[in-house]
């Protein structure tokens, strides 16, 4: 999955000229964390985000500062990191996670397209699970060598089940790995029953929803 499948593309931006209440202003409004900052041409320039915001809040009570001629691009973030739309989604997260940050944006072409936000991975990630489906969950650990999925899914398969997801992740013990999975169309029992027996795996959670 890709940082374009995701991301939004209908952007609200501001110059970096603009006066720091009119940024407050529409992250109010529009229910936004942060604002991309472009020229004219389209070209991004940095981001403003309620915290760099909050410098400016913090001494807008003084005698005479809010009516000085202060400017987005004085509170911005300019030294921006920014991902193509091509990038993997996990390597975007990655990014947020290492710098610890809350957006990128999005760029093609050295023009802003988008932009992506945790909450766009935490709703994506949230699809992949399977959230709010009808379906039950099952959670794995089978060894980590080729065939295991595949018999999985085989034994799934024959009783008629439906599998909307499955996910994949390390286990604490070398050499094994944990499955989860979102299946349709069978009764919890008979889901069991199919796949307990299969050589080396372990059922490590099960639930109806």
């Amino acid at each position: 999955m890709l940082v374009r499948d995701c991301m939004t593309e209908k952007l609200i931006t501001i110059r970096p000229e603009s006066d720091p209440m009119a940024a407050i202003s529409l992250l109010k409004v529009c229910k936004f964390r942060h604002l991309p900052v472009i020229e004219s041409d389209g070209s991004l320039v940095g981001i403003v985000d309620r915290a760099d915001l909050e410098l400016f809040l913090a001494k807008a009570g003084s005698p005479g500062y809010v009516k000085r001629n202060h400017r987005v691009e004085q509170f911005m973030t300019r030294n921006v990191i920014t991902v193509h739309p091509d990038c993997p989604l996990e390597e975007a997260a990655s990014l947020m996670t290492q710098h610890k940050i809350g957006s990128l944006p999005v760029l093609e072409d050295g023009k802003l397209v988008g932009i992506i936000t945790e909450t766009d991975i935490f709703k994506r990630f949230f699809a992949i699970l399977g959230g709010g489906s009808e379906s039950l969950r099952l959670t794995v650990q089978v060894a980590d060598k080729p065939g295991q999925l595949a018999e999985l899914a085989g034994r799934i398969a024959r009783i008629n089940g439906n599998i909307v997801s499955m996910v994949t992740s390390p286990a604490e013990q070398p050499g094994r790995i944990n499955i989860t999975l979102r299946v349709e169309g069978v009764e919890l029992s008979s889901l069991l029953a199919a796949v307990e027996d299969q050589p080396g795996l372990v059922i490590l959670h099960k639930t109806n929803c």
